[in-house]
């Protein structure tokens, strides 16, 4: 039987160059990546140091206020499609807080505040509306306002 010799065809030098061009990206995004822990690592330090004294003394707590709480603010209006909250801590509207409906037209939303007077006002369908639960309420600019204190 005579022998052949078998030569490599053009696919393997390109094989060849495949795996050559995986390990040079691989370098160069293992380098980048390197690059980039470190300079998050050094940015990082100023925040919370790498060495053992920064571990033994805590940082100072600055003050919280503690005294939040929630506060629900409620309407009934059988019919409504849609009812929303304006007040002095949701920039008069700019946020709009939108009250969740339930049955026979209540709704209702619990907000967070912390001790303090607040004014507000309802939106219901488009239309400015008192809270006709609240007391306290008053007429500035031609809107019905009414205040809420919270203790």
């Amino acid at each position: 039987m005579p022998k052949t010799n078998h030569r490599p065809g053009v696919l393997f030098p390109l094989f060849l160059l495949l795996i050559a061009g995986v390990f040079v990206w691989f370098l160069v995004a293992a380098e980048t990546y390197y690059k980039h822990t470190a300079a998050v690592i050094e940015n990082t330090a100023s925040i919370a140091p790498l060495n053992k004294t920064s571990l033994q003394t805590p940082a100072p707590v600055s003050s919280y206020n503690v005294d939040v709480k929630y506060r629900k603010f409620s309407l009934t209006v059988p019919g409504a499609k849609q009812v929303e909250l304006v007040a002095d801590f949701n920039r008069w509207g700019r946020t709009p807080l939108e009250l969740t409906g339930g049955k026979k037209g209540y709704f209702e939303i619990s907000v967070a505040l912390p001790p303090g007077e607040y004014r507000y006002w309802f939106v219901v369908d488009g239309r400015d509306m008192p809270d006709p639960n609240n007391q306290e309420c008053l007429t500035e600019d031609d809107r019905p306002v009414c205040i809420k204190t919270v203790k």
